[in-house]
């Protein structure tokens, strides 16, 4: 299966036994100074594990201070490194996988809530994302850090690592210094192209020179930039020439723009026409990241000459095995990627990586091998959504004997409408996913069947986990129940057919989605939040892309404002910050005002049966990510 992607590569004199790079993400798993961590080897262990051929770490301080960029980031400054360095390497090399360190300044995408110091930047420009006003480096600051890149990269290789990478890319310090949107200097390290490339070309000189020509040195770049004055296509391969007669000996092509974090909407292999024109530049090899989430889409890639390596970020995130089962012929079983950028989220907020699909990133130490304490006994399963399909596989894992009942004709719950939206294929692909996982390991499943105590009785189960969700939050207010006010969830799944002026009743991901869907159908589109802000919660490039083809068809949208009424020709607003009544028209009304949970069978099985676990949205409403991790962790509690 997918023999390009299985054929193994030769980079410089390193062998890499097959095509598949991890990408390099921030995870925060490391020690507060920087050591690698007993759940840090866990985490690249899953994916070695797993079978990618290179693994390229986390972004990797070269010094402290300004030099943070995560707060539990690796290192590689100190001779103390070293040894965690080696155990990382030796971790992974029993499964046949490369290290490469990637090293990283963020410049002035620094903190000082985290580094307790001001930025500091090639020039005084603030980060075009956010943030405070850099100091800048002195021409004399700028040879120290050339000599701080270069001593980490000889720590690297002290460690054991294969390989490093320099992190040139995504508006950290060495792209500062290569863009001329954010580099204004006039000295040596700047004011013309040979000396914006002086600061990152002394880098690899200098590596080359404490490590030897065979140590192989990556440089990830941008191929665009969302800057103005920034780095294009054009200037791009012009860099990635000028770093291949510098001694790069693999360039990773990636970009700084709106889409360098992809939401679930954006196709895979989008990026692909960057990759190719740095190809096309070089004659070093090219490691592209596409947004790939399956292997058909990677094999492609490869065989059509768009790039020679092809790396996977977060699709290793919600699957480490996604390399083994795609060449075992288990592609069905891979859980692809959502794209809802849990991730990203849970990183902005300074802790520890997770993903939304696999309850088990970021902590596969804690679950690392499964208690088979089960011994067959039974556990009947409430709910085939997506806490309930994660509990049964686990508890199969464990040794249990799980049924798992869905009152629907099909598995999925909640998910069969969140995937409705536009470009939600990936939610689809991820209830195929689970539910070919369940048929692999032979749990039965009954659908159509709805739970009550008395069929719960029947099974004679040791355990009952209830699954079963929640359902619309109606308020109870005048004019409610008018025939004219609908549920989301009835607009999502085709069974409410608004037309005309519509009012969306809270800006939720799903408010946002039909609030979107109902535009591009032609609807005039009025969304209302209570809140200061829309889509409160979800991670802002994901709203920004609802945003991007909601705006368009011009929707009113209103802010701060509480629906306190219904009649036949519209609704009645309170506006919180005056109280102010306020009349809105409208043919339909969808309520996209959240979830309650359905507790009254939970209710009912605590009075029979001694162990009932209530876990997702039937418990607390949430997210995907938090009724994984719910149903992960109560399985492992008996």
């Amino acid at each position: 299966m997918f023999a390009m992607l299985q054929t193994p590569f030769l980079l410089k004199r390193l062998h890499l036994k097959n095509r598949l790079v991890m990408s390099p993400m921030g995870v925060n798993l490391g020690a507060p100074e920087g050591g690698v961590t007993d759940d840090l080897l866990a985490f690249y262990e899953a994916r070695a594990r797993g079978g990618v051929g290179l693994i390229i770490s986390e972004v990797t301080r070269i010094e402290g201070g300004a030099g943070v960029s995560d707060p539990c980031q690796m290192a590689a400054y100190r001779p103390s490194d070293v040894t965690g360095i080696q155990r990382l390497a030796d971790r992974l090399h029993r499964y046949g996988a490369k290290l490469f360190i990637q090293l990283q300044h963020p410049g002035h995408a620094a903190s000082s809530f985290i580094t307790g110091v001001q930025p500091v930047a090639p020039s005084a420009i603030a980060s075009p994302l956010g943030g405070e006003m850099p100091r800048t480096l002195t021409e004399e600051e700028c040879d120290a850090l050339v000599t701080r890149f270069v001593g980490a990269a000889r720590i690297a290789q002290m460690g054991g690592a294969d390989g490093i990478e320099l992190h040139a890319a995504h508006g950290y310090l060495i792209n500062q210094f290569l863009s001329p949107a954010m580099n204004t200097r006039t000295d040596k390290y700047g004011g013309s192209f040979d000396k914006r490339m002086r600061f990152v070309r002394d880098i690899i000189m200098g590596i080359k020179q404490q490590c030897g020509a065979d140590f192989p040195v990556s440089v990830r770049i941008n191929a665009e930039e969302s800057l103005e004055g920034g780095i294009d296509i054009s200037q791009a391969q012009r860099i990635a020439a000028a770093l291949e007669k510098a001694g790069a000996d693999l360039i990773n092509v990636s970009c700084y723009t709106e889409g360098c974090i992809e939401p679930g909407t954006y196709p895979q292999g989008w990026k692909k026409h960057m990759a190719q024109a740095v190809r096309q530049a070089v004659s070093v090899p090219v490691l592209a990241v596409c947004n790939i989430k399956e292997p058909g889409m990677a094999e492609t890639l490869i065989s059509e000459g768009i790039c020679d390596l092809l790396g996977l970020g977060r699709a290793l995130l919600a699957d480490p095995e996604w390399p083994n089962k795609a060449f075992l012929g288990q592609e069905a079983e891979i859980r692809t990627c959502i794209g809802c950028l849990s991730c990203f989220q849970e990183i902005c907020k300074l802790r520890s990586i997770r993903c939304a699909v696999n309850p088990c990133t970021g902590r596969e130490r804690e679950y690392p091998n499964l208690s088979y304490q089960g011994d067959g006994r039974r556990v009947a399963v409430v709910g085939g959504g997506p806490a309930g399909m994660q509990a049964a596989l686990v508890l199969k894992k464990r040794g249990f004997d799980p049924i798992l009942m869905e009152k629907a004709d099909r598995l999925g719950g909640a998910l069969n409408t969140a995937d409705q939206g536009f470009g939600k294929e990936k939610i689809t692909s991820l209830v195929a996913a689970l539910s070919r996982q369940l048929e692999a390991t032979g749990i039965e499943v009954r659908l159509g069947q709805p739970a009550t105590v008395e069929s719960l009785q029947a099974l004679q189960p040791y355990a009952v986990v209830i699954a079963c969700g929640a359902e619309p939050l109606i308020p109870e207010i005048p004019g409610i129940d008018n025939p004219h006010v609908v549920t989301a969830e009835s607009v999502l799944l085709g069974e409410s057919h608004p037309k005309g002026r519509v009012t969306v009743i809270g800006s939720g991901m799903t408010g946002l989605e039909t609030a979107e869907m109902l535009a591009m159908a032609g609807c005039e589109i009025t969304l209302v939040e209570m809140l200061d802000t829309m889509g409160r919660g979800a991670y802002p490039t994901v709203v920004s892309d609802i945003m991007s083809r909601l705006l368009p068809h011009h929707p009113q949208l209103l802010c701060g404002h509480k629906l306190v009424g219904v009649s036949d020709a519209g609704i009645e607003l309170q506006r919180l910050s005056d109280m102010q009544s306020i009349f809105v028209p409208a043919d339909t009304v969808v309520l996209a005002m959240g979830v309650k949970p359905l507790r009254m069978l939970a209710e009912e099985c605590k009075k029979v049966f001694d162990r009932v676990f209530v876990i997702g949205d039937a418990s607390h409403p949430g997210r995907i990510l938090e009724a994984m991790q719910d149903a992960q962790g109560t399985s492992f509690s008996f």
